[in-house]
């Protein structure tokens, strides 16, 4: 995977400072929400090394201008925003990296005498929850989120990846249950990366993976069978079966 790919949130200062890295953690991982408890023990973590010629690495990072950035060289990584940045091994699964329980973040900024740089797993548990601990108030949500419209009430919206294997077979759910919906990748759609984060904000719902849907504004993530047809059933009815 080459070249960069920009994603434009335009937020206040005040979200860049406190939801750095949520959108990264919306779009890292393919699989449905990870149990409560300790998820950051019992498992063997992924070996990282990063170093400036490194292969099969992706780096994700925040600007100046308050959107995320994402390459695949060190050296494109700009000097003013190497101190954090996320790191993703492409060359693994998203169960061999453990995308679940655990995201990685190196310091380009010291280069270690054999040529790596430090790079430590975080526990998304943990960050997750000391980012999540005090849902944002409606007053306190950024200008975007409050301009956001509601959420549909005749559909469901389905957020995922093009690769989300888990996301496929929620949308092959929806359409046998005859369910409408509308699919938005978060991936490619800056929009929809927006959008998602937006309504996480203002839920105070735990994101951890893709899918998540939105069912007349309840969030729901995971493929669960039951519960989105029980929120579904309160979805008014449209004239056409489904969307996709």
């Amino acid at each position: 995977m080459t070249g960069t790919i920009a994603v434009n949130i335009l937020m206040t200062p005040m979200w860049i400072k406190r939801y750095p890295l949520l959108l990264v953690l919306i779009v890292a991982s393919c699989k449905q929400a990870a149990p409560r408890g300790k998820p950051d023990g019992g498992f063997e973590l992924p070996k990282l090394t990063v170093r400036d010629d490194s292969s099969n690495l992706l780096f994700t990072f925040l600007v100046a201008d308050g959107s995320f950035r994402t390459v695949d060289k060190v050296e494109d990584v700009p000097e003013e925003a190497r101190a954090q940045v996320v790191v993703t091994d492409t060359s693994l699964t998203p169960e061999q990296r453990q995308s679940s329980k655990i995201i990685f973040v190196a310091d380009l900024t010291r280069k270690r005498p054999d040529g790596t740089y430090p790079c430590r797993p975080v526990s998304r548990f943990r960050f997750e929850r000391d980012l999540l601990r005090e849902p944002a108030a409606k007053g306190a949500l950024p200008e975007e989120c409050k301009r956001m419209a509601e959420s549909p009430r005749d559909r469901v919206i389905l957020y995922g990846t093009s690769w989300c294997g888990v996301c496929k077979a929620t949308a092959d759910f929806l359409r046998k249950q005859g369910i409408p919906f509308e699919e938005k990748d978060v991936e490619k759609d800056p929009g929809a990366q927006q959008e998602l984060t937006c309504k996480a904000l203002r839920t105070g719902t735990q994101v951890n993976g893709v899918p998540v849907l939105d069912i007349g504004g309840k969030l729901l993530v995971g493929f669960d069978r039951e519960e989105i047809l029980r929120l579904s059933a309160g979805l008014e009815k449209r004239a056409s079966s489904h969307l996709q």
